[in-house]
């Protein structure tokens, strides 16, 4: 069964996000998602300790039953949201099943725990552009989610045309997560059949073919059955680059692998994951290593 978690916000990006959900479960026979729902309830961290006066419980009462009707109208906005994916996946001809959940709690931490309990192959989240996100210094739900998931994440961008997957593009940096990576990949893209493009970016040359070269043939090993081609390109912004790349080349999708990083790097030194959804008009699958940078 393939799993497929889906955090909304009923935002227009997230409803785009849904939109390639299904698009990815159709030619999957046996497909779940989860349509995820945080509500954060405030008054749950309130402080009843401290002794109150008349009016101050009045206001408590009244604050109290707005976030009840908050709560009561975001849960019947996930079960419309649940509807309509139903039944645009019925007349799709799709079968998968579509888990509504409403949960209270902080996003990033509900998130976690739904992971361990669903255990998704994969986090579909909608992003919404530079503008949205470097002006909260990366402080959204899903770019903390990259930074902490283990399961891949698919992020789509706010005004992506949800499209088939025929070709993606998969940026290397030669290390033994890479041949995890690409082997997972081509696992899960494996119903829509799509040419890989494996590339690396950089300026070194001769070193770095060696080392393509080595890598082209550890892959041969677990990916026989999905053929990828690889390719060295010359670049001193590897974001920018692969931007450039994806879009001579009409990939429908980006996949790379990010790292654990040292508090120094991760204040000083964005990771590449967090540069290219800043910037990348494409869908971007992203790995997770546990290896420190």
């Amino acid at each position: 069964m393939f799993r497929i978690l889906l955090p909304v916000d009923f935002s227009e990006s997230s409803d785009n996000a849904c939109e390639y959900a299904l698009s990815l479960t159709e030619k999957v026979p046996n497909a779940h998602i989860v349509l995820l729902h945080c509500f954060y309830d405030y008054l749950a961290d309130a402080d009843n300790t401290i002794p109150a006066d008349e009016e101050v419980v009045a206001s408590e009462v009244i604050t109290e039953r707005v976030l009840y009707r908050n709560q009561a109208d975001a849960q019947e906005q996930l079960e419309q949201l649940h509807q309509t994916l139903l039944r645009e996946s019925r007349a799709a001809g799709s079968h998968v099943r579509i888990e509504p959940v409403f949960m209270n709690g902080v996003a990033e931490e509900v998130i976690t725990e739904e992971v361990s309990r669903f255990k998704p192959d994969i986090i579909i989240m909608g992003t919404k552009g530079e503008t949205n996100i470097s002006r909260s210094f990366f402080g959204t739900v899903t770019t903390q989610v990259i930074e902490d998931a283990k399961t891949p994440v698919l992020t789509v961008p706010l005004h992506h045309e949800v499209r088939a997957i025929s070709k993606v593009l998969y940026a290397t940096n030669f290390d033994q997560a890479d041949v995890n990576a690409i082997t997972t990949l081509a696992e899960l893209l494996a119903p829509f059949k799509p040419s890989i493009l494996c590339v690396h970016i950089s300026n070194d040359g001769d070193e770095d073919q060696e080392k393509l070269l080595k890598l082209k043939d550890e892959l041969t090993a677990t990916t026989a059955a999905h053929p990828i081609q690889f390719a060295l390109l010359e670049g001193d912004d590897v974001a920018e680059a692969l931007q450039a790349f994806g879009s001579k080349q009409a990939v429908d999708l980006i996949a790379l692998t990010t790292h654990e990083r040292s508090t120094w790097n991760s204040i000083f030194k964005p990771s590449l994951a967090k540069k290219m959804v800043l910037h990348t008009n494409l869908p971007l699958l992203i790995f997770h290593s546990s290896q420190t940078v």
